[in-house]
């Protein structure tokens, strides 16, 4: 099977003829994310350098993390009812204002409480448009110029949203009722998914502030070498997250999330035996490949479960439920690197214990599928 991914990855590295829509939205989901990476990868080092400790630190990203994943769920009801278009357009416009004052309360005055606040906000309105999106020396000084270019890239997506974008999802005129995003947890499957989907974000995201303050703090790399990271992560996907993407088309959905967390899991094992450069090098690119396996199928699958005129909220649901587990990972992260202070690569450990467990889960969902009455909803659609 491995060969066969291989040889499937190297056949859809070039893509070929899509829809003017998607190519829109492509790019700005890319410009979406370019933006928000630059001030996330350093956020915990900012919030450090406010004199927050790791525990804080952590606390404080799960806070505006997990806001972000309600609205990720809010953001498919809205979806479903406004439509993708107008969803995408009035969170960015929202965004835009919050950003500013972000930008200046990093520049004139910046506190741990003040910044908190301010990024919990724009998260808030960012969880709204992704989901919208996806039915289909001196780091204070260099951090505050990272906002600017945020709040620029956010203005031009609300830009060319609402000029050139065209609407490619509704499902008609319908009220919005936001209990709708918790009465499609009566499906059985869907809800086993994305509670085993809670700790694969977890799982996931501890590549961000935990992997930050642990390489930086125990490993003792500096802030440009941590840089490089994140950016040979960014390269690697840029090149090859759409031959991933791919393969939900020909494997299963399932099987595609358990090797994910497999490797992420391996990945993050890693990382407590890694004492230089070159196996964090190693980490990175294991950690990229689950990332890559990952992002496009656990949407596909929550969106092959949905009735066609509920896809905004399963894939919301969902949504919220990974997200939650990847804001709740700041936290536990943090409060694991306090546990461990003395032996803080015990970390890493319980970390792969966690992928050890949604590796299986996600097995077991996969055979119980193939069971029941929906056996297609995991299998690609050239199987």
């Amino acid at each position: 099977m491995v060969l066969l991914i291989a040889g499937d990855l190297v056949r859809s590295l070039v893509p070929r003829g899509f829809d003017r829509r998607l190519k829109l939205l492509s790019f700005v989901l890319f410009m979406n994310d370019f933006g928000r990476t630059v001030v996330t990868v350093y956020l915990p080092l900012y919030y450090l350098e406010l004199n927050a400790s790791p525990l804080f630190i952590g606390i404080g990203i799960t806070i505006s993390s997990g806001v972000s994943a309600l609205f990720q769920a809010v953001g498919g009801v809205l979806a479903d009812t406004w439509g993708r278009k107008k969803s995408m357009a009035l969170s960015m416009a929202a965004r835009g204002v919050l950003l500013v004052l972000l930008s200046l309360s990093a520049t004139l005055g910046p506190s741990f409480v003040t910044i908190l606040i301010l990024f919990t906000l724009s998260e808030a309105t960012n969880g709204i448009f992704l989901t919208a999106a996806n039915l289909a020396g001196g780091l204070i000084v260099l951090y505050a110029v990272s906002i600017y270019i945020m709040t620029a890239l956010v203005i031009l997506n609300l830009a060319v949203t609402t000029v050139y974008l065209g609407e490619t999802w509704s499902a008609g005129k319908r009220s919005p009722k936001l209990g709708n995003m918790l009465s499609v947890s009566r499906d059985r499957i869907l809800l086993v998914f994305s509670i085993v989907s809670i700790g694969a974000g977890l799982l996931a995201n501890q590549m961000g502030p935990t992997f930050a303050l642990y390489t930086t703090q125990e490993v003792h790399i500096s802030k440009q070498f941590l840089g490089y990271l994140y950016f040979l992560n960014g390269i690697l996907v840029i090149l090859f997250q759409y031959a991933f993407s791919r393969l939900g088309l020909r494997y299963r959905l399932t099987s595609l999330m358990a090797i994910s967390v497999g490797v992420q899991s391996l990945s993050y094992l890693l990382v407590g035996f890694s004492q230089n450069l070159l196996l964090l090098q190693v980490v990175i690119v294991g950690l990229t490949i689950g990332e890559m396996l990952q992002a496009p199928s656990g949407t596909a699958f929550a969106n092959r479960l949905a009735p066609y005129e509920k896809r905004g909220e399963y894939i919301g649901f969902y949504s919220w439920c990974w997200n939650s587990g990847q804001a709740l990972s700041p936290m536990v992260g943090g409060l694991l690197l306090s546990i461990f202070a003395t032996a803080e690569y015990l970390t890493w450990y319980v970390t792969f214990a966690i992928g050890g467990l949604c590796f299986a889960a996600y097995l077991a969902i996969g055979i119980v599928l193939r069971k029941s009455e929906r056996p297609r909803v995991a299998v690609g659609l050239g199987s």
